[in-house]
């Protein structure tokens, strides 16, 4: 389902590093076999291509690993909030009948859950790119209406499809140029968008050719 979206972030943010341990196949079943329940697709793609990377499963968010993976009453656990101030699941409902089902949150010891995303596909590919984002070693950010999307859209491409990335707070983004590796994610509820590379002077060069007045982090 997020396969290649997902090898497209990995190859910006991490070209020529190869992956730690990865997850497998195996890993996956077992936990489908522990908790009594198939995993959603998108999950699985997740742990198969960015599973290897621990920056893609601990940075800003900490996504469980499969064997880590829990139900809490009717939800299927399987990410938190770095500090432990949030955690986000799918309602065993949603997991049961639909596909790409709906992720929602619960904060700090709070009881209620609230609506987070109306598509898995959407919060891991949001997800994915801000934690690759903030593992580079020059990262910076700029208020951008989302109005004025548009307005980077010659420069950029869109992490996935539309019917796959939209339903999130964030969408993943790549700089066009191949040559110039740099992954941004836009926030919609701060509408902010933050980019990160490992190459000095190219968030610089953007600018120049964006108008964005980027604040570096």
């Amino acid at each position: 389902m997020i396969v290649e979206p997902l090898q497209l972030t990995v190859s910006a943010a991490f070209a020529g590093l190869n992956a730690g341990s990865a997850i497998s196949a195996d890993q996956i079943d077992a936990a489908e076999k522990r908790l009594g329940l198939a995993l959603p697709e998108a999950l699985k793609d997740y742990y198969l291509v960015a599973g290897g990377y621990p920056e893609m499963m601990e940075k800003d968010f900490h996504l469980f690993s499969p064997e880590k993976l829990r139900i809490e009453g009717d939800y299927l656990v399987f990410c938190e909030e770095s500090q432990g101030g949030a955690v986000w699941g799918i309602h065993r409902n949603n997991l049961l009948t639909l596909p790409n089902p709906r992720v929602e949150g619960r904060a700090g010891n709070a009881q209620k859950w609230f609506s987070e995303s109306s598509k898995l596909s959407a919060f891991l590919l949001g997800i994915g790119a801000w934690q690759a984002l903030l593992s580079q070693e020059e990262t910076a950010r700029c208020e951008l209406p989302e109005k004025q999307l548009k307005k980077i859209e010659a420069q950029f491409d869109y992490i996935g499809e539309r019917s796959l990335r939209l339903g999130g707070h964030r969408v993943g983004l790549i700089y066009r140029d191949a040559a110039a590796p740099l992954i941004a994610a836009y926030l919609f509820n701060s509408e902010m968008l933050y980019v990160g590379t490992p190459e000095e002077g190219l968030i610089e060069r953007i600018e120049e050719l964006s108008g964005l007045d980027f604040e570096w982090l």
